[in-house]
């Protein structure tokens, strides 16, 4: 009696997993592993291709930046993106929130590594070289001039353009003198104040920048115009690889 229980028992199952099967096989929402997918009509699978990362086009060259392939300037902005240096307290770089480890982001809902809480998500920077806009409202219209965007922030790096053009002429001038012009003595504190900026959010500083003469605030802009093109050189590197979708298709 107990052989035969168990033989029906076993009979029953098999009878299930049997039908569970053919039942598997012919529903048309789910495909067999290892098998591929030929639900896509041609329109489609074109429509595929174009959002494949094989048909990403070549760089497309910068015209505002004369540097942006430039391998030397490459290396003078990888070296400045991460410099905490180039920051009001000496603790932050664009790294801080472009983080390598997570695709250079921070990982959070608003960015806050730098000196305070931004109102936006840190956007990433691999690809954006791709990008005509740059932010998420697209107010920049160029890599170099996003990079620079966060600098003066007071609540990003929360530094300022006589400090930064002070701090290249300190550890930089050798590597930026090869890309670009000599510099000039940032050490002259009465023509170069250690904090001085048009930013007007920090009015000791904005004081400090009006009170200097037309021609050393424009040596110092170009520095730091150039800083950007630096680190635009380095982010226009960061290309994106191949993710799941791109394996896919």
């Amino acid at each position: 009696m107990i052989m035969k229980r168990m033989l029906l028992l076993v009979g029953i199952l098999v009878v299930l997993v049997a039908t569970a099967y053919l039942v598997w096989q012919s529903s048309p929402s789910v495909a067999p592993m290892n098998q591929a997918d030929t639900s896509w009509n041609e329109e489609e699978l074109a429509r595929l291709r174009s959002l494949w990362i094989g048909s990403l086009p070549a760089l497309p060259p910068d015209p505002s930046n004369r540097f942006a392939d430039d391998p030397a300037a490459a290396e003078l902005g990888r070296a400045l993106f991460f410099d905490v240096r180039f920051s009001g307290d000496g603790s932050v770089a664009c790294a801080s929130c472009h983080q390598p480890d997570k695709f250079f982001t921070d990982g959070k809902p608003l960015a806050d590594d730098g000196m305070g809480v931004t109102n936006r998500k840190t956007m990433t920077v691999v690809g954006t070289a791709y990008s005509p806009w740059l932010f998420w409202d697209g107010r920049k219209d160029s890599l170099w001039a996003q990079a620079l965007g966060p600098m003066e922030s007071p609540v990003e790096h929360g530094g300022t353009r006589t400090q930064y053009a002070r701090l290249v002429g300190r550890y930089y001038r050798q590597a930026y003198e090869v890309i670009f012009d000599p510099l000039p003595d940032f050490t002259d504190n009465p023509r170069f104040p250690p904090q001085a900026g048009p930013i007007q959010d920090v009015p000791e500083a904005q004081a400090a920048w009006a009170a200097m003469t037309e021609a050393d605030r424009e040596a110092v802009t170009r520095v730091y115009a150039n800083m950007g093109k630096a680190i635009a050189a380095y982010e226009r590197l960061l290309i994106p690889g191949p993710s799941a979708f791109d394996r896919y298709v």
